[in-house]
């Protein structure tokens, strides 16, 4: 137990830094849908008209007519720009007043309402009640982050890197929103203070459910459960299936009349909490399960970041059929240093049989997605959690880990990031020129393996994600074989190859150059210059790929690239169909030395 005194100091840190992570993310967010790569101004000490030291900011905000004053500590070519402590608010009479957070978020909220009438004040509402709960549980991870670091230090490793990801996504306007999560909840639930806990089990009838897999199945789940159902079903074992459910929407789910109603026809038998514990990963809602070496992607009716997380008809769809293609195609596409873990088996409920009409939706809350994953090295990492620091610390994770792993020393970072690029950019581009495969590899869908401190393989998962060219689907004679003709995996080559675009060079190679770059204190450009030069030396080596020099050409002169607009599309209802922004394009304003 840590003295009151420090508990106090925890915590105050705690409010001040999630406070400070949430005012980058919406001012960042902001600036990059309204087109502002650069808010500095150029002031001198005659006529510079706002008395805060440091390199300016100001940002005008139109609609409404305010402005909001501070500080630069780093520049970012991406948009991921670090401030100082401190933000104003212009007054009418010139002077500067402090911005707290609320009023910070209500200055941005009401500018952004003006953008959209359409049911402005319910929304601008809304939104806010969702930022102030994003706020509250960062608070509550930070709080219990530095009370466990004060008192016993984890060891960093894969599982670690899973459940530290603190504050989310750096261009959203509530990363951590988690709408349907109690305060009792998250230290129970929530992977960022450690959670670990048993699933709950049930069985249905055979007639009522789906089960569909790439490799079979065999043992994706824990010999206890199986021995438990056999013994607990009797003769009647081989008339059911099992389906394992996390325990809070065990609770939602079994409370529902239609539900209940099977329950007592025993077309669904509970079992309860069974089994081994599982560790919840970063995406909240998927859990690692140690024993089988299996992820288990469970529906959560819960708001997550902003949308409610159950696996849909079309997104187990979308993702058996890039299974199925990658698994095809896995010699072709695997080396030793870039792997692809794929989801290889689903089971949910059978629509419209055992819950038809206004009951219907609950099928998307009855259903599993696994994803093996077995012999995972402690020394693989996911990305997204590297590039964050620990509360309170200056160094990145991803600086601490490299230094972990290799004895003690920190190699050369172009060296790191030139062996990064090789094991992530060149498979990548490649697999989408020869197949037309596109991967959802942003950094929480990517992992890292490093040894003696230099990445050795990358991984990427989810393969919700994954888009498929058409056309190339078409050529290689997959559809009508692996792939139906109206597959939702199947995209025109256009947004597939944005997706990539955004996915990868924006939202993962981006915050990676950006994190490397301000723990050195140098210009971004530096490291985007290393990954034009490694794209100008693939286009001399594929001269003769039509389909490679399009997109590294693309890469390399193409003055914009994609990005989500995630602050906008969460206030417009978007978040299925999510609004895209035009971002100068770092690759293409950087010169090779």
């Amino acid at each position: 137990m840590l003295p009151q005194s420090t508990n106090r100091s925890v915590l105050l840190n705690s409010g001040r830094l999630a406070e400070s992570a949430t005012m980058h993310a919406l001012l960042n967010s902001y600036l990059r849908e309204n087109g502002v790569a650069d808010p500095r101004i150029e002031t001198s000490q005659t006529r510079d008209p706002f008395s805060v030291s440091g390199e300016k900011i100001v940002v005008f905000l139109p609609l409404t007519g305010k402005s909001i004053v501070g500080t630069m500590v780093h520049y970012s070519s991406i948009g991921q720009h670090l401030y100082g402590s401190s933000f104003y608010e212009v007054q009418e009479d010139g002077g500067l007043k402090k911005l707290e957070i609320g009023r910070f978020m209500d200055l941005l909220l009401q500018e952004l309402s003006r953008q959209d009438s359409e049911h402005r004040d319910t929304r601008r509402l809304q939104i806010r009640a969702l930022m102030e709960n994003s706020l509250h549980n960062m608070k509550m991870f930070i709080e219990h982050d530095l009370q466990t670091r004060s008192s016993e230090p984890e060891p960093f490793d894969y599982l670690r890197s899973e459940q530290s990801l603190l504050l989310g996504h750096p261009f959203h306007p509530f990363p951590k929103c988690s709408e349907g999560f109690t305060d009792a909840d998250l230290p129970k639930y929530s992977p960022e203070m450690g959670a670990s806990f048993p699933l709950h089990y049930i069985a249905i009838r055979n007639e009522y459910i789906k089960e569909e897999w790439i490799d079979g199945g065999e043992g994706a789940l824990s010999p206890s459960v199986v021995e438990y159902a056999v013994q607990r079903l009797g003769i009647r074992s081989s008339e059911y299936r099992l389906l394992p459910m996390h325990p809070w929407q065990a609770d939602y789910v079994l409370q529902q009349k239609a539900v209940s109603e099977l329950l007592q026809q025993e077309v669904i038998v509970d079992l309860g909490v069974r089994g081994p514990v599982v560790y919840p990963t970063s995406s909240v809602r998927t859990v690692w399960n140690p024993e089988t070496g299996y992820h288990y992607k469970l529906p959560l009716h819960v708001r997550i970041t902003n949308l409610t997380r159950v696996n849909t008809a079309e997104q187990a769809h979308r993702t058996l059929d890039a299974a199925r293609v990658i698994h095809h195609l896995r010699d072709q596409l695997e080396t030793e240093s870039f792997k692809v873990l794929l989801e290889t088996g689903c089971c949910r409920v059978v629509a419209d049989t055992i819950l038809p009409g206004e009951q219907g939706h609950l099928v998307d809350d009855l259903s599993v997605m696994y994803r093996p994953m077995n012999g995972v090295s402690a020394n693989t990492y996911v990305v997204a959690s590297l590039l964050e620091r620990h509360p309170g610390e200056e160094e990145p994770k991803l600086i601490a880990m490299v230094r972990m792993t290799n004895q003690g020393c920190l190699p050369d970072l172009s060296v790191w990031l030139q062996r990064y690029l090789l094991l992530s950019i060149v498979p990548l581009l490649r697999v989408w020129a020869h197949t037309g495969i596109s991967f959802e590899a942003h950094s929480q869908n990517s992992l890292i393996t490093v040894r003696d401190g230099l990445p050795d393989c990358f991984y990427v998962r989810d393969l919700e994600g994954v888009s498929i060219d058409r056309k190339l689907a078409d050529e290689a004679g997959w559809i009508g074989t692996l792939l139906a003709d109206d597959s939702p995996v199947l995209y025109a080559d256009e947004e597939a190859w944005m997706r990539t675009k955004y996915y990868f060079f924006v939202n993962h190679l981006g915050a990676l150059i950006h994190t490397i770059a301000s723990y050195q204190r140098v210009d971004e450009t530096k490291y985007w210059r290393m990954v034009k030069a490694l794209l100008e030396g693939e286009r001399a080596r594929f001269t003769a790929n039509e389909r490679m020099l399009a997109c590294i050409d693309d890469l390399l002169y193409g003055r914009f690239l994609p990005a989500k607009a995630n602050f906008t599309s969460c206030f417009r209802s978007r978040g299925e169909k999510p609004i895209f922004v035009s971002i100068p394009n770092p690759i293409y304003h950087c010169e090779v030395e």
